[in-house]
């Protein structure tokens, strides 16, 4: 949807809309300054008893009104909406394993990021915008509620503001599996709104704001995505369009014309009329190009056509309500099915069903499980957690040096020892046991024979740096006397007693 700002007299008289994805291809910059003069007259327009995050959920929810939204465009909300928490969430956990990888080891994310010129900051700030909006409309529409996130020039003064929302959506219990409930940026605005609307709101209040909540989320995990692909030399991922572009209702009236006639008269609403048909025709010219291109994906896996044929989709749901859901296989349609379509299928969603995640969460046992006792894992720690649960269960322990350097122990005394040190230091953080465990890789890394050796330590003491925010510094060394056998290493050592483990008798 479109969303009008103006104002007659704290601001220029007039009014300002969203720039169209058409006008981010051709001329980003032109792009950005109108959405920063969208910004500024929004900003205006608002007076000061109402935020702007209120004024763009009552704007929503009016415009809902205006086209008598009734059950089945609530379920297409609702779709949607549950549809852009499931994206996120495969964001999410792309941008876990990415971004703690690199928080650990090739440069190291924080470093590449504030070592940039503001300029180079800004240009690539840019650049995933561009690629983010010009693909999909929804996308571009989804800036409205990113105005300080979105904002190149503090991207170019302070690059928190990239590092901190990236480091805001890390998955503390990384698995294998994406989640089925995505993590949102926190933002004073928004969450007073949604705070309030919690204890008094209608229905189509909950609607919009879940569905703003989600298109928000989503929007900021893509460019925090786009940004650090590019940092790392990783090639940006196509966006998949979901449903095919609408055709611009040329003889609807918009909502904010009726508001424009009242404070500005006829001659302006005309204008506003004429610019709101311009940006629905070439929004709609871009995403047609785009909805060309797609590719169809299984429901159930995610596996992707080859575009030459089309994968058969549930019947009953088109034939009803004309919902298009496609697999690849019989066998994939048969799984879902039974998890989730079985549910849904030839009905019309409604607002309780936000609640249902979209997908189920497959059931898996996780090597290492999620913190507790209020343990917040930093974002390097998550690369450690998220390896091991993807790894081998032969391996104990992720070491970034030039490049991952996975180990194991052999002797298996010893493997059960370091385990239990490493599963309480990686879920509770616990001052003690971090030092033990990091002591340990120490221990062990000063007796290996190989050349790198060195390298090696000095990544264990950066990583313990990172991942654990140094807490281990300060604390006593604990045994590393040369020639120490495995068995005396797991007898002598004080702090297996005073974290659980019991060591080897004598």
């Amino acid at each position: 949807m479109q969303f009008l700002a103006g104002n007659h007299t704290e601001v220029p008289r007039g009014y300002a809309i969203a720039p169209s994805i058409q006008l981010a291809s051709s001329d980003p910059l032109a792009w950005d300054k109108k959405w920063e003069e969208f910004f500024a007259f929004a900003h205006a327009l608002v007076p000061p008893t109402c935020s702007l995050e209120a004024w763009y959920l009552q704007s929503l929810v009016t415009n809902m009104k205006a086209q008598s939204y009734g059950p089945r465009e609530c379920d297409l909300v609702v779709r949607n909406t549950r549809r852009s928490r499931e994206n996120l969430c495969d964001i999410q956990l792309e941008l876990t394993r990415v971004a703690g990888l690199f928080w650990v080891g090739y440069g190291n994310v924080q470093q590449r990021w504030m070592s940039e010129t503001p300029e180079k900051r800004g240009d690539i700030i840019l650049a995933s915008l561009i690629h983010a909006c010009s693909a999909y409309a929804d996308l571009n529409n989804a800036r409205h509620f990113c105005d300080k996130e979105t904002n190149v020039e503090s991207h170019r003064r302070d690059g928190q503001l990239f590092l901190n929302p990236l480091e805001e959506m890390m998955i503390q219990n990384p698995t294998t599996v994406a989640p089925d409930t995505p993590i949102y940026v926190a933002h004073p605005g928004w969450d007073a709104l949604t705070a309030e609307k919690q204890v008094a709101s209608n229905e189509l209040e909950e609607l919009a704001l879940a569905a703003i909540l989600a298109e928000r989320n989503r929007f900021i995990g893509f460019v925090l995505c786009f940004t650090l692909r590019p940092l790392l030399d990783f090639p940006l991922p196509r966006i998949n369009v979901n449903h095919k572009p609408a055709k611009p209702k040329s003889n609807s009236s918009h909502p904010a014309e009726d508001a424009v006639r009242m404070l500005y008269g006829d001659e302006m609403a005309e204008g506003l009329k004429k610019a709101l048909r311009e940006n629905e025709k070439a929004d709609h010219i871009q995403h047609k190009e785009v909805y060309a291109k797609r590719k169809e994906m299984c429901r159930t896996c995610g596996k992707e056509n080859d575009t030459t044929t089309k994968y058969p989709r549930c019947k009953r749901g088109w034939d009803t309500v004309q919902r298009q859901v496609s697999y690849c296989s019989s066998e994939c349609q048969k799984i879902d099915w039974k998890a989730r379509h079985k549910k849904e299928c030839g009905r019309l969603l409604q607002l309780e069903d936000l609640t249902t995640p979209a997908r189920e969460q497959l059931e898996e046992s996780p090597r290492i499980g999620p913190p507790i006792s209020g343990f917040k894992r930093p974002a390097a720690l998550l690369c450690q957690v998220s390896q091991l649960n993807q790894l081998s269960s032969d391996y104990d322990y992720l070491i970034m040096e030039i490049g991952p350097v996975y180990f194991s122990f052999n002797y298996p005394p010893i493997r059960t020892a370091f385990r239990t040190c490493r599963d309480k230091a990686l879920t509770t953080g616990d001052r003690r046991t971090v030092a033990v465990l990091t002591h340990f890789l120490l221990y062990v890394y000063d007796h290996e024979p190989r050349p790198q050796k060195f390298g090696i330590l000095r990544a264990v003491n950066e990583m313990d740096q990172r991942m654990y925010r140094g807490e281990s510094d300060g604390l006593p060394p604990l045994i590393f006397d040369a020639g120490v056998s495995d068995a005396e290493w797991m007898a002598t050592p004080a702090g297996w007693v005073d974290i659980g483990i019991v060591p080897l008798p004598s």
